[in-house]
């Protein structure tokens, strides 16, 4: 079997990988940046529309505020019912703070996609790594020694 002409030798190939990997890490670490600054933009534009649908809430909550006070009003003093609907508003706020913090935690902004490119591209050096330990089978004529005879660069 013989190489063409426009095939790069193994030398060649050899020392071209350390441009290569370098070269890859920066091009998983654009990607990664990519994926980060996407997801970002996405809970940006969500957290947008959260905050305006807020403000309709929040007036929406007044009016049925004045109505249960009202309405409470009837039966009992007015400031007793008053002080009824504030403690139903302070259970409601703490619920609603527990939930905004648990969904803030699984909100992590990490790049998954990317990691597990890393994480494969990581696997497949080390299976070349393994691949290169392994004896090699000589040619006829060859005056190069194996993996891991003397004068390699092991």
């Amino acid at each position: 079997m013989s190489r063409k002409k426009d095939q790069a030798g193994t030398f060649e190939l050899l020392t071209r990988l350390p441009q290569q990997i370098v070269s890859l890490a920066k091009i998983e670490y654009e990607n990664a940046k990519r994926e980060i600054v996407s997801k970002a933009k996405k809970a940006g534009i969500g957290a947008g529309a959260i905050l305006i649908a807020l403000f309709f809430v929040f007036f929406m909550l007044e009016a049925l505020v004045i109505a249960a006070i009202a309405a409470l009003a009837l039966v009992w003093p007015w400031w007793l019912a008053a002080l009824v609907v504030a403690a139903g508003l302070l259970v409601l706020a703490a619920l609603a703070i527990l939930a905004g913090v648990a969904l803030i935690k699984r909100g992590n902004p990490v790049p998954e996609e990317t990691l597990e490119r890393v994480g494969d591209d990581i696997s497949a050096i080390s299976e070349v790594r393994i691949n290169a330990d392994s004896p090699a089978p000589r040619h006829a004529g060859s005056q190069m020694p194996r993996v891991g005879e003397e004068g390699n660069w092991r």
